[in-house]
């Protein structure tokens, strides 16, 4: 938002002598910051306004004119300066700019009399880039050649007046809550709280000396959930011309390019009162009828630009009786535009919500100072001021135009003032200050708050302006920021000090990823959303309840709850092939190996391992042959897996029920749905249910120094007995000294009875008080036999 100090002077007196950036310094204090402070003079000097009184042709030069222009010194006295000349668009009559003698132009040029092929030349003709007017703010015809200026301006006055140069602009970099400041009349106020003065609201009278608006126009809103009000006027006899000076100066200074008065006026009364506006050609409006609703799918529309819209039924437009003839708070259409044709102007001013006007100048690609402001959220109560106040300055620069009789307003549900209420000492301790309570009061009347007491409580009314004031809070940044931050004393915050830490997900996420890390794997972060087709390409079934995931616009700024897993994927060569190694593809063991690693790493060292059925192996050290054989021999073929998964190379592990693990080849169908080359394996843990679980803390035990003994134990057990069972009461019959037991061979076959296998254990036996011979375990093994034969077990 640009504002210019020579236009703020009209809504509350302002130091023009006083260093700008000063004042811009106290802004920013109270919370309106100052980007920038631009000297819109550009360093330019002695450059005033000529009348070309004769033009003649250079007697040696075809494309050089030799121009008479009268002048006044700069003591003020008439005079005649010779100023040669290349510009093909200069003519007799015309007001032109006319750099004297040791005149400076804004890119630092001096200008001095001199000859051109022979003749005398007491200066030059300027452009608008000699004054460092941007193109970009100048009509294009303007832009070329020499600038003329309105018939009738008087000759001798400096261009730095007569263009709004001798002016200071602040560049105001806001926040998007202070929507009010996006205006000149919300500036103003800030401005007048700086200076401790009472700033003017513009007056607005309307002369309606037209006829009657009732049956010559009407508007309309469809999309209540996007168009809270419309307004609309009509202006008859109008004439279409340039604007005066005074309003493109004031326009140009705030970034905004001069069209022509109608347009203008709109333009002007955005940047005054922060409400957008349009202008249609009454007469290209078909049935004069104005609706807000929303686009339909396909519909197309040529906006101001030239530009070819498709538009969609998430956009909310403006349409007459048959066609779209502008989006709704960012561009009107080319169809119905105010040209120099024009006689009769349509007026309208509305209020659009400003998520909707985002999303779709995003989605057409096209933003506007219009569509900026809605995006903020524009005051309801100035959108009835808005229209009038076009009318009013139409009327005034455009005397031959007459405003019809009326207003058409539709505002279906207005809205209601809220009060925020609170105590003195409740701000106070916001903010740290001893402030009295009648300096709240001061503060928040200067800002136009009504503030009302009932005992120690008080109740501020709030303006219609300021919708960003909702809790007490807001009340204290107020209060705070216009008392002045710098005359808050520093303090030292009182509180409650410990020691910080992590919480227990964010300490296994961190164990786990350091983990895996030392286990040779590599961490990708990848984004919290998917493409729709990726559970259908995984295939999940029908009625999964990852299904129910909605659709979101905007993915990255959503935050959803995830239940939080370590996932890894292995696929190609484990190793290169070397001398003394052969090169190896990953399989179902790289993976296995990893998941139980992992497990072993967290402290988790019992869980049951699950394939197909409801439970195959019951103590995890079991050798691979063994649970390879156990696998084909006891399918029951019921579906525990995700489908995502090969049912023949997969499995989970559970913990006191808890599905902790899954792991395996993925489906090859899957591969295929992701286009991805040769076999992939897979894990899953789940963090969650891992923290759910009571692992014993990890303690240190010495080891003892005296060498240990072992025994082997070969069992022919039935074969409903599981190989945890008979672990079970090994560990339980092993006495003080077993150290560990572990299965390792599985026979069925000849010499074993049919209906039995034989099971091969080895016991690991240790003293810590010194070395054990056979009689220190042998009543441990009759025992561990005895206890087997109980079950049908015996020695083979």
């Amino acid at each position: 938002m640009k504002a210019s100090l020579q236009w703020m002077n009209e809504y509350v007196p302002v130091d023009m002598n006083r260093p700008a950036q000063e004042l811009a310094d106290e802004l920013t204090q109270a919370g309106i910051p100052v980007e920038d402070v631009i000297a819109m003079d550009n360093g330019i000097k002695k450059i005033y306004t000529g009348k070309i009184v004769e033009i003649t042709k250079h007697p040696d030069a075809d494309k050089l004119q030799v121009c008479q222009v009268e002048c006044l010194t700069e003591e003020g006295e008439p005079v005649t300066k010779q100023i040669v000349t290349a510009a093909t668009n200069v003519a007799v009559g015309q007001i032109v700019p006319v750099a004297y003698h040791k005149s400076r132009l804004a890119d630092g040029t001096e200008i001095k009399k001199g000859k051109l092929r022979g003749v005398v030349s007491e200066g030059m003709f300027c452009s608008v880039a000699e004054f460092g007017i941007s193109s970009d703010l100048v009509l294009p015809e303007e832009a070329q050649g020499i600038y003329i200026f309105p018939e009738g301006t008087p000759i001798g006055l400096d261009v730095k007046d007569v263009l709004g140069l001798n002016d200071t602009v602040y560049e105001f970099e806001l926040t998007a809550n202070r929507a009010d400041c996006f205006s000149m009349v919300g500036l103003s106020r800030e401005f007048g709280i700086m200076t401790n003065q009472k700033a003017l609201f513009p007056v607005i009278m309307v002369n309606e000396n037209g006829e009657s608006i009732e049956g010559k126009a009407s508007v309309s809103i469809e999309a209540d959930d996007l168009c809270t009000r419309f307004t609309a006027r009509v202006v008859t006899d109008v004439k279409v011309e340039p604007s005066p000076l005074w309003m493109q100066n004031r326009l140009r200074n705030s970034g905004i390019r001069p069209i022509n008065n109608v347009v203008d006026v709109t333009n002007y009364v955005m940047l005054e009162l922060g409400q957008p506006m349009h202008a249609y050609d009454y007469d290209h409006v078909k049935g004069h009828k104005l609706v807000a609703r929303r686009a339909k799918n396909g519909e197309v529309l040529v906006t101001l630009d030239g530009s070819k819209r498709e538009l969609n039924d998430s956009m909310l437009i403006i349409a007459d009786a048959e066609r779209p003839v502008g989006v709704a708070g960012i561009m009107g259409g080319f169809d119905s535009e105010v040209t120099n044709e024009t006689t009769t102007v349509m007026f309208e001013a509305a209020v659009f919500i400003g998520p909707s006007i985002r999303r779709t100048a995003k989605a057409l690609g096209m933003r506007s100072e219009a569509s900026g402001r809605f995006e903020r959220g524009v005051n309801h109560k100035y959108t009835a001021y808005a229209i009038d106040r076009a009318a009013q300055l139409l009327q005034q620069i455009c005397p031959t135009c007459k405003v019809d009789v009326g207003v058409i307003d539709v505002y279906k549900n207005p809205v209601e003032q809220h009060t925020v209420t609170f105590t003195a000492e409740q701000i106070n301790d916001y903010l740290g200050t001893n402030i009295e309570k009648d300096e709240m009061i001061r503060i928040l009347t200067a800002l136009e708050f009504v503030v009302t007491e009932e005992g120690d409580k008080l109740s501020a009314l709030v303006p219609t302006w300021r919708g960003d004031v909702t809790v007490m809070p807001d009340i204290a940044e107020e209060v705070a920021r216009i008392y002045n931050y710098d005359n808050i004393a520093p303090t030292i915050p009182v509180a409650v000090l410990s020691s910080g830490g992590m919480t227990p997900k964010k300490a296994l996420t961190k164990q786990v990823t350091h983990a895996l890390a030392k286990l040779g794997m590599t961490q990708i972060i990848t984004f919290r959303f998917m493409h729709k087709d990726g559970l259908t390409n995984m295939m999940l079934p029908e009625g999964d309840s990852r299904y129910t995931a909605i659709p979101i616009l905007l993915p990255l700024t959503e935050v959803p709850h995830e239940r939080p897993m370590a996932c890894g994927i292995l696929m190609g060569k484990v190793n290169q092939a070397a001398w003394n190694q052969s090169e190896r593809t990953t399989d179902f063991y790289d993976v296995k190996g990893i998941v139980d690693a992992l497990l072993a790493e967290l402290g988790i060292t019992e869980f049951k391992i699950h394939r197909y059925q409801k439970e195959i192996v019951d103590y995890y050290n079991v050798s691979e042959d063994y649970y390879r054989k156990s696998l084909d021999r006891h399918v029951t073929f019921k579906r525990l897996y995700e489908e995502y998964y090969h049912p023949g190379v997969s499995a989970y592990y559970t913990v006191d029920g808890i599905k902790i693990a899954q792991y395996g080849e993925l489906h090859p169908q899957v591969s295929k749905n992701f286009d991805l080359p040769g076999k992939v394996y897979m894990f899953e843990i789940d963090l969650e249910a891992v923290l759910s679980l009571t692992i014993p803390p990890f303690r240190y035990t010495s080891f003892s120094k005296f060498p240990g003994t072992s025994r082997d134990l070969a069992i022919v057990a039935p074969v409903s007995v599981s190989s945890g069972e008979i672990l079970s009461i090994i560990k339980e019959h092993g006495g003080e000294y077993l150290e560990s037991a572990s299965i390792f061979d599985v026979y069925e076959g000849e010499h074993i009875e049919a209906g039995y296998r034989s099971l091969a254990y080895n016991l690991q036996f240790r003293s810590m008080e010194g070395t054990l011979n056979d009689e220190d375990i042998d009543g441990n093994i009759q025992a561990i036999i005895d206890a087997l034969a109980e079950i049908n077990c015996k020695l083979r």
